[in-house]
């Protein structure tokens, strides 16, 4: 009897130590997942806000964050974010532009998606940067932007290719800027860059809808 009472005493004792050892197996195999991290937005000093997200191709996606006007000063240039799946990928920032007045034009190309932010820069001038998705990140090539002394450019594919050229308003000034005359210059993409096409004499506001040939003024340089 005293062996038979030491077998069930042992038996008792491995269950409890058994059971113990089951829950702490199966907290080991779950662990809890920590909260995810806000995005740190590089605006969000100046209250900027999102836009609609523009979708382009492969699950990615692209939106500008704009800010109120005339309260950011206009050193902020305009920001872009990429998103993949609606995650946040990464950020551009501008080198030229308003923040407060800036457009984002996109084609979702699907040999070269590409976007076009437009913007106003100082009194009567305006700007555009060229943005390309590649391998997965923004590319923003120098050479594939260009500024205008006399409108804030439009971006629109005049080429028929699936790029987007811009178009935009410049001034001869002669014999100076206010009595000068505006003219339309066309900037194709390619290449990664915008090379200017041609021009056309202002005869409306109304931007032209094809590349211009034309000759362009010779500005006179200070």
């Amino acid at each position: 009897m005293r062996a038979f009472a030491r077998v069930v005493a042992a038996a008792l004792l491995v269950v409890p130590l058994a059971a113990g050892c089951a829950s702490q197996r199966h907290i080991g195999s779950s662990p809890v997942q920590p909260a995810s991290q806000p995005v740190p937005v590089p605006c969000a000093g100046y209250h900027c806000t999102a836009q609609p997200a523009i979708e382009l191709t492969g699950g990615y996606t692209v939106r500008l964050w704009s800010y109120p006007a005339p309260a950011v000063p206009d050193s902020a240039t305009p920001v872009v974010e990429l998103l993949h799946g609606g995650q946040h990928v990464s950020w551009w920032s501008g080198r030229l532009g308003f923040a407060w007045a800036a457009r984002l034009t996109c084609l979702a190309t699907a040999s070269e998606p590409n976007c076009v932010v437009s913007s106003a820069l100082g009194a009567h001038a305006g700007s555009a940067e060229t943005l390309l998705l590649r391998s997965g990140a923004l590319s923003s090539p120098p050479a594939a932007s260009v500024t205008f002394d006399s409108s804030q450019p439009t971006a629109r594919d005049l080429a028929g290719d699936g790029l987007l050229d811009v178009v935009g308003m410049e001034n001869d000034y002669r014999p100076n800027y206010a009595q000068g005359h505006n003219y339309w210059a066309t900037y194709r993409l390619a290449a990664a860059a915008l090379h200017r096409t041609g021009c056309a004499p202002v005869t409306s506001n109304v931007p032209p809808t094809t590349l211009l040939t034309g000759r362009c003024p010779v500005v006179p340089q200070d």
